[in-house]
């Protein structure tokens, strides 16, 4: 089983790139799934709040707040340990796993022995609408001065956006 970690900042095109990806790679007759690690605290949102865990705007702040505390709390093993148990159930029904939300250092680093392949999307032209606090919270920086991706994808046009990961699909698969 492949696992592809998609990180970067809000509206960056994490859950696009993992779109198309997923789409790639299925007409490769793979079986693939996409997958996040907010998941669960999605669904904490959703327990509190009623949001439906897909209507826009999503709860940020609630978000951040909730995974702050899990981390926290959990001294920042909730969620990659998690992950980790899911990949394990995963591999015996699908042959890759996008991870579309990769916000952490430690989220790319704790799946080390699942040999992820580690992406980040970058959007200059993204048009953020977070709160000054939303922006300025640890989960939009803490991976820009992370050096261990294997790939740094400008966001572009979904067609560019398809070209480039059509070449890293050919690297990956060989």
């Amino acid at each position: 089983m492949k696992v592809y970690l998609i990180a970067g900042r809000a509206r960056s095109g994490k859950t696009q790139t993992a779109k198309i990806l997923k789409e790639l790679l299925e007409k490769e007759n793979r079986k693939v799934v996409i997958t996040e690690y907010s998941k669960y605290i999605k669904l904490f949102a959703k327990d509190f709040l009623g949001w439906d865990m897909i209507s826009e705007p999503k709860p940020r702040a609630f978000l951040q707040e909730m995974g702050e505390y899990v981390r926290h709390l959990n001294k920042d093993t909730y969620f990659t340990e998690r992950m980790k148990e899911d990949l394990n159930i995963y591999s015996h029904f699908v042959d890759d796993v996008i991870i579309s939300d990769v916000r952490m250092p430690k989220e790319l680093e704790e799946l080390k022995s699942f040999h992820p392949v580690k992406i980040k999307v970058v959007n200059e032209n993204a048009n953020y609408d977070l709160t000054p606090k939303e922006a300025s919270h640890e989960t939009e920086h803490a991976l820009d001065n992370y050096e261990g991706f294997d790939y740094v994808i400008k966001n572009k046009t979904e067609q560019e956006m398809t070209e480039i990961l059509k070449q890293v699909i050919r690297k990956v698969i060989e």
